[in-house]
Order: structure tokens, then C-alpha cells, then sequence
């Protein structure tokens, strides 16, 4: 049973391992995942809130950058 997919509506058995997602695995830190996890929802909140300015600050500083030429 556990190498079966499953149906569309239906749970994967406990020990199912899908290929795919077993490949990208090993790309992914683990211990990173783990240390957000531990902060709260509020925390979490507020780190993104900083990585969205940061990344808004960074294009219009491309965009400043670009309307010098």
C-alpha cells in the first residue's frame, strides 16, 4: 500500500514517500524552518514585514539607479 500515490480525496498513508518531494528535500534547511518556527506569530510577522522593506527599498534604488542613464 505504501507505494501507491494517493487518489485525489484520499490521504497518503503514513508511510508513503512521493519521489518528488523526497528529492527536493534535500535541498531545503531544515534548521531554518526550525529557528522561525520558534519564534512567535507576531515575530514572524515583523521579520517579513522587514524583508518586504528591504526588498521595496532595494528596487527603487534599482529603479533611482536606472533613471540616472
Amino acid at each position: 500500500m505504501a507505494d501507491r500515490p494517493p487518489k485525489r480525496d484520499e490521504l497518503a498513508p503514513a508511510d508513503y514517500c512521493d519521489p518528488v518531494i523526497d528529492a527536493y528535500k534535500k535541498d531545503v534547511d531544515r534548521t531554518l524552518l526550525q529557528e522561525n518556527l520558534k519564534l512567535t506569530v507576531d515575530q514572524r510577522f515583523r521579520k517579513f514585514e522587514n524583508a518586504l522593506r528591504l526588498a521595496r527599498e532595494l528596487r527603487e534604488a534599482g529603479e533611482r539607479s536606472r533613471a540616472k542613464r
